[in-house]
């Protein structure tokens, strides 16, 4: 696969908790309200994300036994979005998947 230019992974760190997780248009692995479906593999939600037309850019998940997350933010208050969610929550768990689209 050979969709974007690079992927960073960086654990322990969430962003956006009061922004809606956004949802592929056709539903493919949407679970409950917010979330993606647990059992899917990062390389399943990165084709979900590729086919968005959104384009989102962040990708989180946060343990084993929970959903999967899809969120766009600008990557230049990215780091600032995470700092606000660490100093008021436990993120501990959490994945965070940061995705540069060719």
């Amino acid at each position: 696969m050979e969709h974007f230019k690079n992927i960073q992974k960086r654990k322990g760190v969430d962003a956006g908790y009061h922004e809606s997780p956004i949802h592929p248009v056709n539903g493919v692995g949407r679970v409950g309200k917010g979330g993606m479906d647990k059992h899917l593999t990062l390389v399943q939600m990165i084709e979900i994300a590729y086919n968005m037309e959104q384009k989102p850019n962040i990708l989180i998940k946060a343990g084993p036994n929970s959903k999967w997350y899809i969120k766009k933010f600008d990557p230049s208050v990215l780091d600032n979005e995470i700092e606000k969610q660490k100093s008021w929550r436990d993120v501990s768990r959490y994945t965070m998947y940061i995705i540069d689209w060719d």
